[in-house]
């Protein structure tokens, strides 16, 4: 199920740019076992966007989190990171420091309620 609904959110990216539109790229991840696919199509040194909303708020999130960001940034190698959510030091400080732009959007509740959520 995870392959298919990568395979279609990137067909459906593909679809959306030959149509002459923008678009950002959101990339997910589970374990490991998902690392063979969820980086596929996504193009190398661009612009990718990233959620930490409900995923680092345990110990083993965001310790998974942290693991697939960092192979995600070994493989696509962004140029800059947009993420929709917060973006703490621990996770994201050490790619500011080797040159990646990362970028904070907030989310809905940090827009509407005034919360911060990890």
């Amino acid at each position: 199920m995870r392959i298919a609904n990568t395979y279609r959110n990137r067909a459906l990216a593909y679809w959306i740019q030959s149509k002459g539109l923008d678009i950002l790229l959101n990339v997910r991840w589970g374990d490991e076992r998902s690392y063979g696919f969820v980086f596929e199509g996504i193009e190398k040194g661009g612009t990718v966007g990233v959620s930490t909303n409900g995923c680092i708020r345990d110990k083993s999130d965001r310790y998974y989190f942290k693991k697939g960001l960092a192979r995600m940034v070994e493989v696509v190698r962004p140029e800059c990171i947009v993420n929709y959510s917060c973006t703490p030091e621990d996770i994201f400080g050490e790619y500011r420091d080797a040159g990646i732009d990362v970028v904070q959007i907030e989310n809905y509740l940090q827009l509407v309620k005034g919360k911060v959520v990890d």
